[in-house]
């Protein structure tokens, strides 16, 4: 069974079919997702952020010019609401400042520092690193679904995967020597 393409899906959704609409969000949630972590960090704002953009892609499917260009068109809408939550987020931050420690909000719990360190890392590579990352290994993805979510060829996507380890490395070995 071939799984049909986003073209294809796109005019069913059209045709009134929301199952459609369902295959899509199943076939790009965890770029979307991905997407929305790499900005905020935490899975709580990621699950609210990739649902907006789910609403508002669908609201304005109509606006898609390219149907097969689908993906990338919800990873730009996926940005720019990222890039709403941020400048919201400093905003109510600004307004906050005059608070008090004990009336603001309380911060996350800690995560284990390994793990942390790991996060921080990977948030300086390059975007389309960090998504294969994300997509690949946290999101759970194969690499078949990964690197068409991605828009890459097979190689293609085995190539940044692999620029990606290689820089996680390097930037791990550099921190254990500065450990020692």
């Amino acid at each position: 069974m071939t799984t049909p393409s986003d073209k294809t899906l796109i005019r069913a959704v059209f045709a009134g079919d929301k199952a459609a609409y369902e295959k899509l969000y199943d076939r790009y949630a965890p770029l979307v997702r991905a997407v929305c972590y790499d900005m905020t960090g935490n899975l709580a704002d990621t699950q609210d952020l990739a649902q907006d953009v789910f609403m508002r892609a669908y609201e304005k499917l109509d606006h898609l010019r390219e149907p097969a260009r689908f993906g990338k068109w919800l990873v730009g809408i996926a940005r720019l609401r990222c890039r709403e939550w941020r400048r919201q987020r400093l905003r109510s931050q600004n307004k906050n400042v005059g608070l008090n420690d004990a009336q603001a909000v309380a911060p996350e719990p800690p995560d284990d520092s390994r793990i942390e360190l790991l996060r921080e890392m990977i948030t300086t590579l390059p975007e389309k690193e960090r998504l294969a990352l994300h997509t690949f290994y946290l999101q759970g993805s194969s690499a078949d679904n990964a690197r068409r979510i991605m828009g890459l060829s097979r190689s293609g996507f085995y190539r940044v995967l692999e620029r990606a380890r290689k820089r996680l490395e390097q930037l791990l070995i550099a921190e254990q020597e500065n450990i020692r």
